[in-house]
């Protein structure tokens, strides 16, 4: 099973670093960026939420399209955001 699309996918300030605690192949990397030097929360790497808008500590720092990620936006844009109301 893959999993769904990610606004960070497309993102010019996604960054990741090996996870040594890692139990499977999903957990193998560590998602992190300016906004979230730690780790990109789950909801925004996972859960499909949209960047583009103000998330709780990432400091003002937001999504920023990185050059020949229009295909990666695109999928994102039809297959990564939850249903609306979801």
């Amino acid at each position: 099973m893959r999993r769904r699309p990610s606004i960070c996918d497309a993102c010019a300030r996604l960054r990741q670093r090996a996870n040594p605690q890692a139990v499977s192949s999903i957990e193998r990397y560590v998602p992190y960026c300016e906004a979230f030097p730690r780790e990109v929360p789950e909801e925004i790497v996972f859960g499909g939420f949209d960047h583009r808008r103000p998330y709780p500590g990432d400091g003002g720092i937001r999504f920023e399209p990185r050059a020949g990620g229009e295909s990666a936006l695109a999928a994102y844009e039809r297959e990564g955001r939850p249903p609306a109301g979801g």
